[in-house]
């Protein structure tokens, strides 16, 4: 499986990149410490020294979970299992519900809930192709305004022009009727929005779906995503 990896460094992001190139930079120096990467299938970004440790293993776990019986499902009865990819996903697209479906495979460190997996969400068409989403760094003020009214300051993972991830300390609930103030360096203007809360995960990651985004925030969001997937390109020579 051939990987395109982003980088984010200096407030500027860049690529796609084989390992190879990911690689040299890192050798060469010109990725400092507080850099980060993302591919994928990955939700958010991650510290760029994480991924130098992680890098074979995560080549080896997507090569084994696209071919190999390496996938259990529990839907709240007996866990259903191995299934390689493809069982996976017609497995899914024939549950009632997917609200409380939980995943694990082998080289994962526990189950996880479908929706923090965005390479399955991505195959099972959660995450279509004119909604595709891109890693964000930046501040999201997210304010609740049905019948307690809070405020919260979270941290970005992830935006479409549908929605966008955030985790952090909170007590946001699926229906919340919200509004939201996103701040980062990779996006022009701060964009403020409003939505609900789609969807909550145990570990805190709250899923947002935005309501109508007025034209300039599209443009921007649509601008900022397609450097992520501009035709799933991959550089020569990568792993």
């Amino acid at each position: 499986m051939a990987f395109a990896w982003f980088l984010y460094s200096n407030d500027v992001v860049s690529g796609p990149f084989s390992t190879e190139d990911v690689q040299n930079k890192i050798a060469t120096g010109l990725l400092g410490a507080n850099s980060h990467i993302w591919w994928k299938g990955q939700r958010e970004w991650i510290p760029i020294s994480t991924w130098l440790g992680q890098v074979d293993r995560i080549v080896q776990s997507a090569n084994d979970r696209s071919q190999k019986p390496v996938w259990y499902v529990d839907a709240g009865k007996s866990p259903t299992g191995p299934l390689t990819e493809k069982e996976l996903i017609d497995h899914l697209k024939a549950c009632s519900t997917l609200a409380r479906v939980r995943l694990w495979a082998v080289g994962m460190e526990k189950w996880t809930s479908l929706f923090e997996l965005a390479e399955v969400m991505e195959l099972l068409g959660l995450s279509r192709r004119e909604n595709e989403r891109a890693p964000l760094m930046g501040t999201v003020a997210v304010s609740r305004s049905n019948d307690d009214p809070q405020g919260f300051v979270l941290r970005a993972a992830s935006i479409s022009v549908a929605g966008m991830g955030v985790q952090g300390r909170h007590d946001l609930r699926a229906g919340d009727s919200i509004s939201v103030v996103v701040k980062s360096a990779e996006i022009p203007s701060t964009l403020s929005l409003r939505g609900e809360i789609a969807y909550v995960t145990a570990n805190g990651y709250a899923g947002i779906r935005f309501e109508k985004v007025q034209p300039e925030a599209h443009s921007m969001i649509i601008d900022y995503v397609k450097r992520f997937n501009a035709d799933d390109a991959v550089t020569s020579g990568a792993a």
